[in-house]
């Protein structure tokens, strides 16, 4: 597979992946280029013993996280720019989706709003290590034995590194109880 098949087949998830570290579009932009120009040079050490998927993805997280660790920086990914916002619908009586009253509907907005910054700082308590296993999981929707090839690691270790980040998140979601 050459460069620009490479480019042209997962550029969108990489920038995903990027984007999910950093929640920073230009500085996703950034990394993924860099990232591409690393594939580049590495292309002729890739033998097919593997899949390309797991050594790209392995490239680019090396990548990120090398960069994260350089500029010392701690944030928290988001799943609005990983994913996209939705527009919020509601069913019609006749099975069609129809648009709220414009207060509700900013109402409903700010308290998604909410609940996704709220879910956004708890995955940025994660370790680097959960937040790839958790993203690779649940957003790549990746085996475990896939994951634990792209973090050299078992798939014992990352079923611990998922349970461990799935138990973080729904402590950290959960509402206070009043003392």
């Amino acid at each position: 597979m050459d460069i620009d098949e490479i480019v042209e087949q997962y550029h969108q998830k990489l920038y995903k992946l990027c984007l999910f570290y950093l929640h920073n579009e230009e500085e996703a932009e950034e990394i993924l280029h860099d990232i591409f120009i690393k594939v580049l040079k590495k292309q002729s050490t890739f033998k097919g013993e593997s899949n390309i998927y797991t050594w790209l993805y392995r490239i680019a997280v090396n990548t990120i996280i090398n960069h994260i660790n350089r500029k010392k920086i701690v944030e928290f990914i988001s799943f609005e720019s990983a994913a996209g916002h939705p527009e919020i619908t509601y069913p019609s009586t006749d099975g069609d989706a129809v648009d709220v009253d414009p207060a509700v509907r900013l109402e409903k907005e700010e308290i998604e709003n909410l609940k996704i910054e709220k879910l956004e700082h708890c995955i940025g308590r994660l370790s680097n290590r959960e937040k790839t296993a958790f993203y690779f999981f649940h957003f790549d929707n990746l085996k475990q034995k896939e994951i634990a090839t792209i973090m050299k690691t078992s798939v014992s270790a990352v079923e611990s590194l998922i349970h461990k980040a799935m138990k973080k998140i729904r402590k950290c979601v959960k509402p206070q109880e009043p003392v």
